[in-house]
């Protein structure tokens, strides 16, 4: 008798724990946006009550990369060692015309990251006043004005930092 009690038991476990690990894994990849009382987003992985909102996230899709031409077959060894060379040199030429755009690309993509840094940093600086914004119609309470003097001390600091960030990377780009 212990032995046919004991078989409807496990079942009903196995049972129990397949439906339970899917549902487990899904609240593991479950992301939610929450918006303070101050404005500010934050991404969380557990949902933080109100202001919180679920992301829906796709799946990320993985593609291999094709094979190339020199895992398949390659040179065959009866062309001469001439052609050869020029083939490598075609392939150095056209190596270095995408290595120039590559690098172009990236120069306009930190220049136009430097302008936005910059007149991001500007609009932080006329809200600042050196120190002494506007008090704000909802900061009844000095605290939250003192709050926001920080976050505004906080924001021009990185602003400045990602601003060197950018131009010593120009900087080592353009040698």
């Amino acid at each position: 008798m212990v032995k046919s009690s004991f078989i409807p038991y496990s079942l009903i476990f196995l049972v129990l724990v397949l439906f339970a690990v899917p549902q487990a894994q899904a609240l593991g990849t479950e992301m939610f946006v929450c918006t303070g009382a101050d404005g500010v987003r934050t991404y969380q992985n557990s949902d933080g009550g109100a202001g919180c909102v679920p992301l829906n996230l796709n799946p990320i899709t993985v593609v291999p990369a094709p094979r190339s031409a020199a895992k398949g077959g390659g040179v065959s060894e009866s062309k001469s060692a001439g052609s050869a060379g020029r083939r490598a040199a075609a392939a150095y030429d056209s190596r270095s015309a995408a290595d120039f755009n590559a690098k172009d690309d990236r120069m306009k993509i930190l220049q136009e990251e430097l302008r936005i840094e910059e007149s991001k940093l500007k609009s932080l600086q006329d809200e600042y006043k050196n120190g002494q914004p506007d008090r704000l119609g909802s900061e009844k309470n000095y605290q939250k004005y003192l709050d926001r003097v920080s976050r505004l001390e906080q924001e021009i600091m990185v602003t400045n930092d990602n601003i060197e960030i950018l131009k010593t990377e120009l900087i080592r780009l353009s040698k």
